[in-house]
């Protein structure tokens, strides 16, 4: 991933701070807000656990490479986390967070996940009422999806074969591979589903 350069000026914060503690308060307030130990985050990023304290303690100042590493161990971007309205994602997200959309019949709530969004994450509960029928072309993507039916039952036709998944059954497969979700019962199915993907290349 290349180097963002067009970065805030650091007087930008709110604290107004000079830059090793800028850095140093920002990063201890994201790692604690994720809940994660100074000597896991130093594992992750492949740096020693003194040298992360010293950061944190605005004793040093990272490189921006040296930065950027320690950041994918989350992940965040160096913009996002020179930002001056920088907030850490959210831990708990109410039900007036959840992003409400409709694809014919069925009801999507997608958790908004800020970071993982931008990498073609996402996390939604899915309602599919009577008739729901939905086919693969709307997602013609890389990547794969997978759920948990935890109400109601619902048909997957995955090419050729054909699959009734009641509640507690689970599904996971390549978004390649043709398929369809159809409700032929008349009562809702609720699914929980998670989905990675990105745009297939031109």
């Amino acid at each position: 991933m290349p180097l963002t350069t067009d970065l805030p000026p650091l007087t930008q914060a709110p604290d107004d701070v000079p830059l090793r503690d800028s850095v140093g308060r920002r990063l201890q307030r994201l790692r604690k807000h994720q809940g994660i130990s100074q000597r896991e985050l130093a594992r992750r990023a492949d740096v020693t656990n003194s040298t992360l304290s010293m950061i944190e303690q605005g004793k040093v100042s990272p490189s921006v490479a040296s930065l950027e590493k320690i950041l994918r161990a989350f992940p965040i971007s160096l913009q996002e986390f020179f930002s001056a309205s920088f907030q850490p994602t959210p831990a708990v997200f109410r039900a007036d967070d959840f992003i409400h959309t409709r694809k014919g019949l069925v009801d999507y709530r997608i958790m908004p996940l800020p970071y993982a969004g931008k990498e073609g994450l996402y996390l939604a509960h899915q309602r599919y009422p009577p008739g729901a029928n939905v086919q693969s072309e709307w997602m013609v993507r890389n990547g794969f999806v997978g759920g948990l039916i935890c109400e109601g039952e619902l048909e997957l036709r995955l090419d050729d074969e054909f699959n009734c998944l009641k509640q507690g059954d689970g599904f996971y497969f390549s978004m390649h591979r043709d398929h369809a979700f159809v409700n032929h019962s008349s009562h809702d199915c609720i699914v929980v589903c998670v989905s990675l993907s990105e745009p297939q290349s031109d």
